[in-house]
């Protein structure tokens, strides 16, 4: 009979170091950073399920501002992707209770809450609005964890980077360009405007397709930064930009700036199968009134004959028909 094969001690130390192990950490090389912003409204047209378009109108700060999605490190070009470095992000899987019905937000909320100050927790929430529905739990697991910071400090970075993009001309630019389409141009002239023609290289501009508007909405701006660009105020010399190349914008050449809260338009009705085309109604039209002309009413003049003169009796003196004439006599010699 053949024995059972003893396991040691340490064997048994090594499959736990290997559980807890972040996957393919020893092959992912920190190059630099992409701060990914959203505009929210945009993202509310392509996805209208998320929850954080719920209620969202331009009197919110979220409707009207670039706001922050999360601070991604990125691996060197060819690199393994920098993601899923939380060995326990799938120690976290919370049954579904009866009923219930499992989301992204859900699945979210499922994971640790993150570890920071209540100060930096207000200002998180204000440039995060996505922290509503634990957003900020997903993004740490699936990226932040890769930074090889802690916590405080990952998030601390990320939200002074997204306070600095809220103050930057392309921000105003956007703003100022709600419920419009703009070239694709505008936006990068307001970036290099501030920032200079060489950090063009530095921008992506994403958009999304909404199917019920049928065009291009902005959802996405994201920038590249140096790994000594995140622990400072944004400025062009913490650009990041790969030598050789620029990005791929996502954009067309013209796109629509969504409005938050912008009613949606009904949707074009089909054509019905021929025959069954309802005729329109004409209307009714009255018949016109022909003007009533009376006959001209002309009154005759009564004409009365002239009255004979009186006969002459010619042994009466008559009057004379001049004057008489005055004779004055001449005067004495």
């Amino acid at each position: 009979m053949i024995g059972r094969p003893k396991i040691g001690v340490g064997f048994c130390l090594l499959l736990l170091m290997a559980a807890f192990t972040p996957r393919a950490a020893h092959a992912q090389t920190l190059d630099h950073y992409t701060l990914v912003m959203a505009w929210l409204p945009g993202e509310c047209l392509v996805k209208p399920e998320l929850p954080a378009c719920e209620n969202l109108t331009i009197k919110d700060p979220a409707g009207r501002n670039l706001t922050l999605i999360g601070l991604r490190p990125d691996p060197r070009t060819n690199s393994v992707p920098m993601r899923d470095c939380d060995p326990m992000s799938d120690a976290f899987s919370t049954p579904m209770l009866a009923g219930e019905v499992e989301t992204l937000a859900t699945k979210s909320c499922h994971l640790p809450e993150v570890n920071i100050g209540e100060a930096l927790a207000k200002s998180l929430a204000a440039v995060m609005p996505t922290v509503a529905y634990c957003a900020e739990r997903r993004f740490w697991a699936s990226y932040g964890s890769c930074s090889m910071l802690s916590q405080e400090r990952y998030f601390q970075r990320a939200v002074s980077r997204a306070e600095d993009m809220q103050r930057t001309l392309l921000n105003v630019t956007i703003a100022g360009a709600i419920g419009s389409r703009v070239r694709i141009g505008t936006l990068i002239d307001a970036f290099t405007q501030q920032f200079g023609e060489e950090a063009a290289a530095s921008l992506q501009i994403v958009c999304g397709r909404s199917k019920q508007r049928n065009q291009s909405v902005l959802t996405e701006i994201r920038v590249k930064l140096r790994q000594q660009g995140t622990m400072s105020t944004l400025t062009r010399e913490g650009l990041w930009q790969e030598a050789g190349s620029s990005l791929r914008h996502r954009c067309p050449e013209q796109f629509l700036i969504a409005e938050a809260g912008q009613p949606v338009p009904d949707p074009i009705a089909k054509p019905q199968a021929p025959g069954t085309i309802d005729l329109p109604q004409m209307p009714d039209i009255p018949a016109p009134q022909a003007p009533v002309i009376e006959a001209p009413s002309v009154t005759v003049p009564s004409i009365t004959s002239p009255v004979a003169p009186a006969p002459v009796d010619p042994t009466k003196p008559q009057p004379m028909d001049t004057e008489p004439v005055e004779i004055t006599p001449p005067l004495p010699q």
